[in-house]
């Protein structure tokens, strides 16, 4: 006897609701271009991406309504009362959609009992009443689908305080769907760099508070939980939220230079210094690019961007942050040998501190020819390509190094 097996489909509705009280929070794992949403219940909070809806069970009904349409969210608010804001200009209406002209890429907007016609792509849609959706079907099982409307990305910065260095690092959380988002008990997850969505100034920032969580390295993934109270995202908008932070004694203060020569080398040659500034990491944190502040009483100076690749606890890194104005300098051959090699040169180093304050400094000389030190007491060699004249200038003075160098094919 042969069993009939009866099936059924399940209705998602793919709309985003006007408020938060029409949905429970989601579930995601947050990256840095989409996010991994799982979740259940009649509607899907967000829009999936296509042939990404993933059931969390093994049997499931079949499912439709998953087209991932344009415009979708539009279509689904006609005759509904809705908010359109410009996504550029200090600009809104409030009314009745009417109707969708997909073709002109425009829509109707009934304002007062008047018809006003509006391009599609220059407003976003806020809907402003629940819509029915009487015939969908609730969903007993979880879902999982990505979506390319919710992403983060990381503001990092150093913060440089007389003798100590605060890195700091705030999530900037983006919704860019129509309805609020509500998350609870998600993930965010650092994977690479990515320029932040830009909405409309008064919906820009809200600071977080975040929980004593730390970023965690695991399966050589970087990830950090919002394991805190649930987090609401209103639509269009972008939601700081703070990340843990750390402070660091600065070890080391190094006005440094560098030059390349060759055997042809001839007359003075600047060298133009930077300020280089090491220590050492107090706890993991995000790689990425830093910017850098120097602070003053209750104002911040800013710096230059500088990229961290490995921010592990007890890392010890060396920033350049900004150009020197304390040190100048240049470099002259003395003599040479001959102009061809293997060849014997006396090089003359100059540095002068113009600051109230003892300086350390260092000149990396470089060259393409195989270097050797003549005199080991006044430079130190790096490789066999290089070498390092450093020490230390006294506040107001002038000084000069005179060495000897030997270049080999």
């Amino acid at each position: 006897m042969k069993t009939v097996h009866s099936y059924f489909c399940v209705s998602i509705l793919l709309g985003a609701t006007s408020s938060s009280i029409f949905a429970a929070p989601i579930n995601a794992v947050i990256g840095l271009t989409n996010s991994q949403i799982v979740e259940s219940g009649q509607q899907i909070s967000l829009e999936p991406n296509a042939g990404t809806l993933l059931p969390l069970q093994d049997d499931f009904l079949p499912i439709s309504n998953l087209q991932n349409a344009a415009n979708k969210n539009w279509f689904d608010e006609i005759g509904q009362k809705i908010r359109v804001e410009h996504k550029q200009r200090d600009l809104s209406y409030t009314g009745v959609l009417t109707s969708i002209e997909n073709n002109e890429r425009s829509f109707l907007i009934s304002i007062n009992d008047r018809l006003t016609s509006l391009p599609l792509n220059d407003f976003y849609l806020i809907p402003l009443e629940k819509s029915d959706n009487s015939e969908t079907t609730s969903i007993p099982y979880k879902i999982s689908y990505q979506t390319n409307q919710l992403s983060w990305t990381p503001q990092l910065s150093l913060i440089f305080d007389n003798d100590q260095v605060s890195l700091s690092q705030q999530a900037i959380l983006q919704n860019s769907s129509s309805s609020t988002i509500e998350i609870q008990d998600s993930l965010l997850h650092y994977s690479r760099t990515s320029a932040p969505k830009v909405f409309k100034a008064e919906r820009s920032l809200m600071a977080m508070d975040s929980s004593k969580q730390s970023v965690e390295y695991q399966d050589n993934e970087i990830s950090y939980p919002l394991d805190g109270p649930m987090l609401s995202i209103a639509p269009y908008s972008n939601t700081l939220f703070s990340l843990p932070s750390s402070r660091s004694s600065i070890d080391s203060k190094i006005q440094a230079g560098s030059l390349y020569t060759h055997n042809n080398s001839s007359g003075k040659i600047d060298v133009t210094f930077y300020n280089t500034l090491g220590f050492t990491l107090e706890q993991d944190g995000l790689p990425g690019e830093y910017k850098t502040f120097w602070k003053r009483g209750n104002l911040l100076i800013p710096g230059n961007t500088v990229a961290l690749n490995t921010v592990r606890e007890n890392n010890s890194v060396e920033v350049i942050t900004n150009k020197s104005q304390d040190i100048t300098g240049y470099m002259t051959l003395i003599e040479s040998s001959s102009k061809k090699l293997p060849s014997i040169q006396t090089w003359e180093a100059t540095i002068q501190n113009h600051s109230n304050e003892e300086q350390h400094y260092s000149i990396k000389q470089n060259t393409n020819s195989i270097i050797t030190v003549l005199e080991k007491n006044k430079v130190t060699q790096l490789n066999a390509n290089s070498i390092e004249v450093s020490g230390k200038i006294k506040a107001n003075s002038k000084k000069t190094i005179t060495y000897n160098i030997e270049l080999k094919e």
